[in-house]
């Protein structure tokens, strides 16, 4: 049987290597190559292309100026559809006929990239889209193109929430949670590798260690995670040591948002002890360092990826509700879950696994098992396999 054609679209700009990029990395290593011939088209370059160069049949970087949604609401709208959409038709037109796929994956939202729609459309080829988190309110230009798209596979029950009340009507509506393949993390779950990174960062076998990985912005809420970090030291006077990272890279954009946090680390003389790290390419590893983990967003969180990798290193978590997160996290029982923007709760779920260590630990435990059960990486890429299957199929 001849093999499906699949043309991958990553169409983020802003410099950083978000949650997407790996949850498509590992959809296309665990593809199953005898039906499928992945192919991915990236809008710029980055550290993760020669990875995907062992895991797809092809890879091109190309900018083609991916546009977000026009809200069609003043006399610019029709200039700029012609513009981004209409004339990159015969651009978009090449790429189809140099790879000739069978069907083109979008993997990061239905909102934008309407110039691929249409382009598949005119070229007679079916496209899904995958909903990461599409946080922008619905425009008539994007409930138009929806229409058109075979399916959209939200990453969670929260997204899919989202597009039925929006009133979004894709052919198809089928939530796939994104996987993790915890087998991979065990080279760096050992205690030599911990203590050695421990103290590259200047931490003791005494300190307590309290991070957050994510891109920073302010919707993932790294100055709620700086107050709740101020609050538990100032609480904690000398009787506890304890330290915090922040690790992630500053989108274009958000520049001041990372000026606000250091500026408030400064102003609470906590700089020495709260640490923006930037990106870093050694994310388990990192999490293997930490006592604790949290995830700090202030907008409900589409999925949360970086959430099952510090459960599969065992480590307790803290996250915020509403949203994905309270679809991977068992309250009290594989982690805690608390208010957005609530740097106070935050702080007690924080002294709450301080307190009693023991049974973080045993949580840790919990959310490792719970990752292995209900998020394995085979479950992702058969779930989206099934899409394909139900598109395609004849």
């Amino acid at each position: 049987m001849k093999r499906k054609r699949i043309l991958y679209i990553e169409s983020n700009m802003d410099g950083t290597i978000g949650g997407s990029y790996y949850s498509l990395l590992y959809l296309l290593e665990g593809l199953n190559r005898d039906r499928y011939e992945p192919h991915v088209l990236f809008c710029q370059d980055h550290i993760l292309v020669p990875r995907f160069q062992k895991a797809a049949q092809g890879v091109l970087v190309y900018d083609y100026d991916p546009l977000g949604s026009n809200p069609l609401n003043s006399w610019r709208a029709i200039p700029r559809f012609v513009k981004h959409i209409v004339l990159k038709q015969p651009e978009l037109r090449k790429i189809i006929k140099r790879i000739e796929p069978d069907l083109v994956h979008l993997n990061n939202t239905y909102a934008a990239n309407h110039e691929w729609i249409m382009a598949c459309l005119l070229n007679n080829i079916r496209i899904i889209a995958h909903d990461r988190g599409t946080r922008w309110n619905t425009t008539f230009q994007t409930r138009v193109f929806v229409r058109f798209l075979d399916a959209i596979i939200p990453v969670s029950d929260a997204n899919m929430k989202v597009i039925i009340e929006e009133g979004l009507r894709p052919k198809r509506l089928r939530r796939v949670y994104n996987g993790l393949d915890t087998g991979k993390f065990e080279e760096y779950r050992s205690p030599e590798a911990r203590q050695a990174l421990r103290e590259e960062l200047g931490i003791d076998r005494e300190t307590i260690l309290v991070g957050m990985v994510g891109n920073i912005d302010y919707w993932k809420g790294q100055l709620v995670f700086a107050r709740a970090m101020e609050a538990l030291m100032r609480g904690a006077g000398e009787r506890t040591s304890i330290k915090g990272v922040i690790i992630g890279k500053t989108p274009m954009g958000a520049e001041a948002y990372e000026s606000e946090i250091r500026g408030f680390l400064k102003l609470n003389n906590i700089d020495d002890r709260v640490r923006l790290l930037g990106y870093r390419h050694d994310v388990p590893q990192l999490l293997n360092a930490m006592d604790i983990f949290v995830h700090a967003s202030v907008q409900p969180e589409p999925f949360g990826r970086v959430i099952l990798e510090a459960m599969a290193m065992e480590k307790p978590v803290i996250a915020t509700k509403p949203g994905g997160p309270c679809e991977i996290v068992d309250d009290g029982v594989t982690g805690f879950l608390v208010p957005m923007n609530d740097h106070v709760s935050m702080r007690d779920a924080i002294l709450r696994y301080i307190q009693d260590p023991v049974r973080a630990k045993e949580m840790g435990k919990a959310a490792r098992k719970a990752v292995e059960m209900k998020f394995p990486v085979s479950r992702m890429v058969r779930g989206v396999e099934e899409v394909y299957e139900e598109i395609l199929t004849p």
